[in-house]
């Protein structure tokens, strides 16, 4: 259950450092859109 907590504090932080990128550089949430075409949806 710890290490759940841990990968889920992760995963958060993850999608708040790849948003501010985007938003910083691109103008746009893209990383979203990437992962969809990446994943095949």
């Amino acid at each position: 259950m710890f290490i759940l907590y841990r990968l889920i504090k992760l995963a958060i932080i993850c999608v708040v450092f790849f948003t501010l990128y985007d938003l910083i550089a691109f103008g746009e949430i893209a990383w979203l859109g990437r992962l969809i075409t990446s994943l095949g949806l």
